[in-house]
């Protein structure tokens, strides 16, 4: 940087106060006798100012507006700033060579081409440091003045205008609008601030930045900017099918059969919806209106269970001559309680399946010799026991009246028969009361 100070005819001058003591002197000379005054007061006062700034008496030196600083500027250009001291212009120069080192991320020198001269200005002209600083700062060509957009003091983007800016937050409030929309609200800290940014920063249009605001950060799966919404929405619906049941001692525990088929109904329903980024968050009803009422489907439970439940469920299970009831009996020289219904015939009599069920056992087993067990839900099972072959195998589905064995005398048996079980809930009944 120079500091310069240009000629004066009297004398040279080092500063603002030897320039308002040679005025004074000069007003001195101007108060003695008429043949001593120098030649035209105006035209030397004149002379010094113009000698010093190039300007006019009556131009600079007004009594109560202009002031003696200093004039900065670049070889050839009209001033950058006015400041009362080369301090501050040596504070304002660290400042920026300290902000643009910052910006750009690398050393930066400010240019020393820069003139610091004695001048004259108007009061108000003249700059603190600080405000010389943003002065120098508009000089360098490597970093430029933009407008930026933070969110929750994160950066968004930067417009070269303030109303871009406001135009890009514009497009995120209509985006998530819809004609149904009555309020938006920007959530968390928004500032718009002019900021130095390094010369070749790619700056947004408002398309550009609303769309950046709009899109999911890869760190946070969310946009940066958080948008609440609130809308008012009239729409139909369907109003679900009651149903009702009514107990039928004709059906097992729990059998359930429709006996009305339900018909929906329809309302009309108003509804607030708070949406948080598009994203329903909260929905309150503010009005419903039932269209249609809901016709009722009646279904009827069962209730029947044990003996009662199996009537007309099962059919004879062989042919054959009953020996051994169900019941307690005296055999093998002790008496027991007897848990089937014993059906004698000829061995490789044909066994057929009681009811629909699948087979959960057919094998070996204990004193039941070769079993076959059929599961026929609803908490019913059957045993055939005994048998000298078992045709069916564990997991196939069988039909009522299906050829699944035949008679035998395998495991603890006097001779050929079938021992025929039906259990509820794995307790035998009697199966005589639960065949035709």
């Amino acid at each position: 940087m120079h500091f310069h100070r240009k000629p004066y005819p009297m004398e040279d001058l080092t500063g603002p106060e030897e320039f308002f003591c040679q005025l004074a002197d000069l007003e001195a000379q101007y108060q003695g006798p008429p043949h001593r005054r120098p030649v035209g007061k105006k035209a030397l006062l004149a002379a010094a100012l113009a000698g010093l700034t190039g300007l006019s008496l009556l131009g600079a030196v007004a009594a109560s507006t202009c002031t003696v600083c200093y004039a900065v500027s670049n070889e050839g250009d009209p001033p950058l700033a006015y400041v009362q001291g080369e301090t501050a212009y040596t504070q304002a120069v660290s400042q920026v060579e300290e902000q643009v080192s910052e910006i750009l991320r690398t050393e930066y020198a400010y240019p020393d081409q820069t003139r610091v001269e004695l001048a004259i200005a108007p009061k108000e002209s003249v700059q603190s440091a600080e405000e010389l600083t943003a002065s120098l700062m508009e000089t360098v060509p490597q970093v430029r003045e933009v407008w930026v957009l933070t969110v929750d003091g994160v950066a968004a983007g930067a417009c070269s205008s303030r109303e871009e800016v406001e135009a890009a937050l514009e497009l995120v409030r209509e985006g998530y609008s819809n004609e149904n929309t009555t309020s938006v609200t920007l959530c968390g800290d928004i500032r718009i601030n002019l900021d130095y940014l390094p010369a070749e920063e790619v700056l947004y249009d408002a398309e550009t930045l609303a769309g950046a605001l709009m899109v999911p950060t890869e760190e946070e799966e969310r946009p940066l900017l958080t948008v609440e919404t609130v809308e008012e929405i009239t729409y139909t619906q369907a109003v679900p099918v009651p149903t009702q049941e009514e107990k039928d001692p004709a059906l097992l525990l729990n059998e359930r059969k429709v006996i009305q088929v339900g018909a929906e109904g329809r309302e009309e329903r108003t509804d607030r919806v708070t949406r948080r980024c598009g994203v329903e968050t909260g929905r309150e009803t503010l009005a419903a209106t039932v269209l249609a009422e809901p016709t009722p489907q009646v279904v009827a439970v069962g209730t029947a269970q044990g003996v009662d439940a199996a009537k007309g469920r099962f059919v004879w299970p062989t042919a054959g001559q009953i020996t051994s009831p169900f019941g307690y009996r005296y055999i093998f020289g002790s008496t027991s309680f007897h848990q089937g219904l014993d059906i004698a015939n000829a061995a490789g009599t044909e066994i057929y399946a009681a009811a629909d069920g699948t087979v959960v056992w057919s094998g070996a087993k204990g004193t039941y010799g070769n079993l076959l067990k059929v599961d026929h839900g609803n908490g019913f099972a059957t045993y055939y026991a005994h048998c000298s072959q078992l045709l069916a195998e564990e997991g196939d589905t069988v039909k009522q009246g299906e050829k699944i064995a035949l008679m035998g005398s395998t495991g603890r048996s006097t001779g050929p028969h079938l021992h025929f079980e039906v259990r509820w809930q794995n307790e035998p009944i009697d199966p005589q009361k639960c065949l035709p």
